[in-house]
């Protein structure tokens, strides 16, 4: 089959436009898939029984030490810049509502790029170790945060820096009485 070729520069931009909109579909297909298997990962596990490796203390973090109060664990690292954002809202934040728990967890990070990033921004975070628990349940993106009420059960989740979201999130977080 052979094109004229006073088509073929039309035929070449309606390849093209198919081919647009065939990569756009997919990408937001495996997206979505990615929220929902994370979103189903973390529904599968019991988030008070948590422990992370503390950079800053000698005992281990234990989700369940913090009974009766909001918690956002924050996946972070030092190489996103989002990151460095969402946590300068969550310090801002957190001193706001001083009941709100933030367990920071670094994540695909050396340790010591994490221990200078804590030294330089004094944030009143829990920094933790955080890449196994991202692996384990596939979160599709950094920054992330899982929120959890004070009963020590999933409020939320949150992907991105998204900070309007994420304060309204948090908002509902705090007020939440079950």
């Amino acid at each position: 089959m052979r094109i004229d070729p006073k088509y073929f520069n039309l035929f070449i931009i309606i390849c093209s436009v198919i081919a647009v909109i065939v990569i756009t579909l997919s990408t937001i297909r495996y997206s979505n898939k990615q929220v929902f298997e994370f979103q189903h990962n973390i529904s599968e596990i019991r988030l008070d029984t948590l422990v992370f490796r503390s950079y800053l203390q000698a005992d281990s973090v234990h989700v369940s030490d913090f009974a009766d109060r909001p918690i956002v664990i924050q996946f972070w690292s030092t190489w996103s810049g989002k990151s460095h954002s969402v946590n300068s809202f969550l310090n801002e934040y957190q001193m706001q509502n001083p009941d709100l728990i933030v367990i920071a967890a670094a994540v695909r990070d050396g340790e010591e790029q994490i221990l200078e990033y804590i030294q330089g921004e004094k944030y009143d975070f829990l920094f933790v170790e955080g890449t196994g628990f991202y692996q384990q349940i596939y979160v599709p993106g950094m920054p992330a945060q899982i929120l959890i009420d004070k009963n020590g059960q999933l409020f939320d989740t949150h992907i991105g820096d998204e900070i309007q979201n994420l304060k309204i999130k948090l908002n509902s977080l705090i007020t939440y009485e079950e």
